[in-house]
């Protein structure tokens, strides 16, 4: 118990202190690639703030999870949740968009068809009537609606089943009904005109079958006249029967509703990539290529520290050079160890370097990585995942699985009812497949099992820096794609929960009812900051059963706006 309250009031100061910290954070504002005077920047909830030069750079205090507000006339207010790694920001103002009113009700019109003829069939406030569809609770005039499955079926005749469920509407002599607020005069009243599937009726249609009834609406007073002359002056009654239903517009080949979020338009180009991922070296790495031996890299290596060994990835560069080229003379380690001298207080760097160890399977190393960025970023999502999918990896399951319910419970999940996203979502997938492939070794008398809710391959996507922004697009074998953006403009509140949270991943599952190749491709927009992002994809296959393996790859962004090869998969 002593332990646990040393361990708890540790962690609390270097929270406290982390917070406290106070971070000088500078930039560049632009739009469209030239700079922006005059730009406010200010803390969140706070009356100070600064403005940009006329050169667009700003200078600004402000600690973790402050909120800094950049603000433009014209432009769209960006927020920015500051962490403990951010000193950099530059940022891209996006210009708002505001169109002349004539233009947006041209649109609206022109796409408001369109968009209720999508929706009829899971709408039933809109009415296909002769002059087009309507919405019954959008109209510009007086407008009731029913369900066609809320009548009566029972009923003797239509005027039945429909008396009681329009307001106003009553029944007169010789068979007729009226509309409260109908035309004519109270001794001389004018009764209602019928529109069944478009065609007008004038006496009540007594010959039509109720159960054939989809929906009715019926337009009153002068909203009648507008649309269908003085012959309404009684009013409409709309009636779209079920047969009707039937020309509008829905999936192919089923009788569900049109989805319209569904992705339409999407057969992939291949000449949209520009071939496989790849950059060229760095000007320093092609230096060092020239040196005969190990001790000469070395030589070559210190000479380029003095130009570029203000950045942490210089120093992860050369130890790639070293491990891939003189793997045996222990450089790589000599670098690595300068890097963490270094940049020892930089969870990103840490994180990328992370990243390297187990695309290399030095999972050992990993762990220690993973260990110490915990200890800076205890309150992070991202460090309990991290920590506790290592300590999986390296066959200490008791420990893993006593992180992940730590964060369970420290965010009071409810993994049974609740639909999961983001790090919620990684994690409890996760923590599932450890404990059904590792029950046996968690509890005694446990038995391993086989997962069922999911199984085939599940790809994870994470990345050093949180401003990091992206898309990813999934080309299945049937050659049609599907965008995961990652971008403030786009997923502004994705990106908020992220930071609020405090992680960096993202899970994708595909199943096995689209076997053959996919091909995941990423375009990088940057990530606000003139350091490359460093992101790692584990892919697992089989997963969830016994046979699952995975592989990591880890990639350096830099080259922007450009859409590339990632990865392809072998979904069988």
């Amino acid at each position: 118990m002593r332990i646990f309250l040393t361990l708890l009031f540790i962690l609390t100061n270097i929270v406290a202190h982390s917070q406290d910290r106070v971070n000088k954070i500078s930039g560049i504002v632009t739009s469209y690639d030239s700079p922006l005077a005059r730009v406010n920047i200010a803390i969140k909830g706070s009356s100070d703030g600064i403005q940009t030069d006329a050169k667009g750079k700003y200078e600004i205090d402000a600690r973790p999870r402050d909120i800094l507000v950049f603000s433009y006339v014209g432009m769209n207010t960006q927020e920015i949740i500051i962490e403990d790694v951010t000193s950099v920001l530059n940022i891209d103002m996006i210009p708002r968009v505001e169109e002349l009113d004539e233009v947006v009700v041209e649109q609206k019109k022109k796409e408001g068809q369109q968009g209720l003829a999508l929706d009829y069939a899971k709408k039933k406030s809109i009415i296909n009537t002769g002059y087009g569809f309507v919405d019954a609770e959008k109209a510009g005039y007086s407008m009731s609606y029913v369900d066609g499955a809320d009548l009566n079926s029972s009923a003797v005749d239509i005027a039945s089943a429909l008396i009681g469920k329009i307001p106003g509407l009553r029944r007169g002599e010789g068979g007729t009904v009226f509309l409260r607020g109908g035309g004519g005069s109270l001794s001389n009243p004018k009764p209602p005109i019928f529109e069944i599937d478009g065609t007008i009726f004038t006496d009540v249609p007594t010959f039509l079958d109720i159960d054939s009834i989809d929906r009715v609406a019926v337009i009153a007073g002068l909203g009648g006249t507008t649309k269908y002359g003085n012959i309404a002056a009684g009013g409409v009654i709309v009636i779209n029967t079920k047969s009707r239903g039937a020309i509008v517009r829905r999936e192919k080949g089923s009788n569900k509703a049109y989805d319209q979020v569904k992705l339409r338009d999407n057969n992939f180009d291949e000449r949209s990539v520009q071939g496989n991922f790849k950059r060229e070296p760095p000007k320093y790495i092609l230096e060092m290529k020239k040196a005969a031996t190990a001790d000469d890299a070395m030589s070559q290596f210190d000479t380029q520290k003095k130009l570029y060994g203000s950045s942490p990835y210089f120093y992860l560069a050369a130890a790639d050079f070293f491990q891939e080229n003189w793997a045996s003379s222990g450089k790589q380690d000599l670098v690595i160890n300068e890097m963490k001298e270094e940049y020892a207080n930089n969870s990103n760097v840490l994180k990328a370097l992370a990243y390297k160890y187990e695309e290399r399977n030095n999972l050992d190393a990993a762990l220690k990585t993973y260990i110490e960025i915990f200890k800076k970023r205890p309150s992070y999502s991202q460090s309990y995942r991290d920590l506790a999918n290592m300590y999986t990896k390296t066959g200490n399951y008791k420990k893993a699985a006593s992180l992940y319910v730590r964060y369970q419970k420290s965010r009071s999940l409810d993994t049974v009812t609740t639909a999961l996203e983001g790090i919620d979502a990684v994690i409890d997938t996760e923590f599932s497949n450890l404990l059904a492939r590792y029950g046996k070794e968690l509890a005694a008398g446990a038995t391993n099992s086989e997962m069922n809710e999911y199984q085939g391959i599940r790809t994870i996507f994470e990345w050093n820096n949180s401003e990091a922004e992206f898309d990813l697009q999934f080309v299945n074998p049937e050659k049609t794609y599907f965008i995961w953006s990652h971008t403030n403009e786009k997923e502004q509140a994705r990106i908020i929960d992220e930071k609020t949270k405090g992680y960096t991943s993202e899970q994708f599952l595909i199943d096995q009812s689209k076997p053959g190749e996919w091909m995941i491709n990423l375009k990088y927009y940057g990530n606000k900051s003139y350091d490359p992002t460093i992101m790692k994809v584990t892919t697992y296959y089989n997963y969830g059963l016994a046979t699952q393996r995975s592989e990591v790859k880890v990639f350096r962004l830099e080259l922007k706006n450009v859409n590339q090869k990632l990865i392809s998969l072998q979904n069988r």
